[in-house]
This record gives C-alpha cells, structure tokens and sequence, in this order.
C-alpha cells in the first residue's frame, strides 16, 4: 500500500537531511564565523553549518524550509554528541580513524581544486545545444522506452565464448518468442546460474555508447553485455515511442554539454599536473608503472562515464 503523499514527502525530506549530514565530516572544522544556532556541552553549532547541510540537500520547497533547518539542527546536535564522546575516548587517536579522517580530507581538498578549475567553464551555446538534438535523434526527436527481459549470468571466464556464440545462434531464430526460454534451459542444463529480471529504460537511461544499437534493434532481439564480474543478456521485450522536442531537451542538453566540458577539463589538467610532477613507482608497483592510469577518472569524469548524464529526463509520468 503507499504511503498518503505528506507522508511520503515527510519521509524523502528526512532522508535526505540524513544523508546530507553524512557528508558533512565531523563538523569541527566546519565552524566558520556564524550565528550560534545551539550550545553543545559548550560547542557550538552555527547557523552556517546548517546552510551548509542545506545546500548539500538541494533544492527544498520554501514551505519546507523551517522544518528543513530544525530537522538538520536537531542532526547536528547529535552528530556533535557523537563527535564529543568520540574525543573523549579519544577515538581521533586511533589509526583507522585517523587514516579515514585523512582520507576525507584529501578528497575534499582533491574535489575543491576540481570545482575551482572548472567553475568558468563557459554554458553550451544555442547552436551547439541545437547540433546536439540533430545528432541524437535516439534520446529526442525518436526517443523510445524500451522493455526487456535479462538474464544476469555468472559466466566463468573460460564459458564466456562458448556463452556468447549460444546467444548468437538463438538471435538468429525466426521465432523470437522461445529465444529466452531455451536460454534458460541451455544454462540450468550446464549448471550455469543466472539471475532473470524484467526492466523498463527510458533511452537516456541508457549507456550513451549503446543507446544507438539499442534504438535499432527490433523486438525480440537479444544484446549481450559485460556486467562486472557477470555477463548480461537482454532481450528487447518491447517498445513504444516517447519524443522529446527542442523546447523540451534543451536545458538536459545544456546541462550534459556543460558537465561534458567540465569533464575534458579536469582530464586535461590531471593530464597537466601528471606530465609536470615527478612520480617514482617503488616496490611491487614500479614493474607495472602507470598501468592503472588510464582507469584513474577524476570524480567528475568517473560519474560521465556511467553513461547516465542525461538522467533528469527519465522521470516518466
């Protein structure tokens, strides 16, 4: 049964004031010159703290925001609790702490020179928002949400292309109606376990590299892709056209052009800052030096290489 809708509202508000504190650290660094909001056992919690929590929640309806600011209060005061008894017990001491909270810390400092390289990365142009739409007629102009049915097979390594040639030779079948159902008779008779789902994509939920073969596949045929350490075979169940128009793509364009540029940039610079610093491998890493480079994404190009940055469209009513 669902939940009445202010409950359902009241629930998500906390949530993510929850998980907004959770990124938030210890909170004894965060205690910038503020209005004091509370008093704890001495410690004070600013009114700046809790912009900072709001901020990181996003956008909250203006009626909300009273609540919105008591509710992340009412978290910090405990969160400052916590971090008094764990001082206390001097927990800050312990290695395994004091590794994370140095882990923490370079990663905000990490995060912080990224967003300062990249906040004057210029807005896409009209023409360029324009020339996008032309080109990707698969996520707009001819958008379609596609229904299949998968199979997520946990295929040693050695079966994967005796795997792949089996789903080969049934995508070829005239009868697409029992492709499916013989795959799953091939793998329970070879003791190959599996894991059967049915799934709804929009097209832009899609990986932006398979979102055009996907657009010209038919129903009924099969795509096999890696997934992890699995393989996963779909089956386009079906699917129905859902267009998208100029007016109505440009501000996902926009904003997937400017995250794109955002993630060239920061590319570019690590590319600069590795070309210009002095890196010695030593031990066991110096036989294989550099071969993890090419995996080592920034944060911001590691969340484009989903393939989900035009995931504000997927909402379908």
């Amino acid at each position: 049964m669902l939940s009445p809708p202010g409950c359902q509202s009241q629930k998500a508000l906390i949530l993510v004031f929850v998980l907004a504190l959770q990124a938030c650290g210890t909170g004894v660094d965060d205690k910038t010159a503020g209005q004091v909001a509370a008093n704890v056992n001495g410690d004070e919690v600013t009114v700046n703290q809790i912009n900072q929590a709001l901020t990181r929640a996003g956008n909250i309806p203006e009626g909300q925001q009273k609540q919105a600011q008591h509710q992340v209060l009412e978290r910090l005061i405990d969160q400052q609790l916590l971090v008094q008894q764990a001082v206390q017990k001097k927990l800050d001491r312990e290695p395994r702490v004091k590794s994370a909270m140095d882990a923490a810390k370079r990663q905000i400092l990490a995060q912080a020179y990224l967003e300062q390289v990249m906040q004057d990365v210029p807005k896409a142009t009209p023409d360029q928002v324009k020339a996008f739409y032309s080109e990707h007629p698969e996520l707009f102009r001819d958008r379609r949400i596609y229904r299949f049915k998968e199979l997520i097979i946990a295929a040693p390594e050695g079966f994967r292309d005796t795997l792949r040639a089996e789903v080969e030779r049934l995508d070829k079948q005239s009868d697409k109606s029992k492709t499916m159902p013989q795959l799953v008779k091939w793998l329970q008779a070879r003791g190959v376990k599996f894991q059967a789902n049915v799934t709804t994509q929009t097209a832009e939920q899609l990986p932006m590299e398979i979102v055009g073969r996907i657009h010209r596949m038919k129903d009924g045929d099969l795509l096999i892709m890696p997934r992890g350490n699995a393989i996963g075979v779909s089956q386009l169940d079906k699917s129905r056209n859902a267009p998208l128009s100029e007016e109505q793509s440009g501000p996902f364009i926009e904003q997937y052009l400017l995250n794109r540029k955002r993630v060239d940039l920061s590319t570019e610079e690590m590319k600069r800052l590795r070309s210009a610093a002095k890196i010695q491998y030593v031990g066991d890493f110096a036989a294989n030096a550099g071969t993890g480079q090419q995996k080592a994404a920034t944060p911001s190009a590691q969340a484009a290489a989903t393939g989900q940055p035009l995931s504000a469209t997927a909402g379908e009513k």
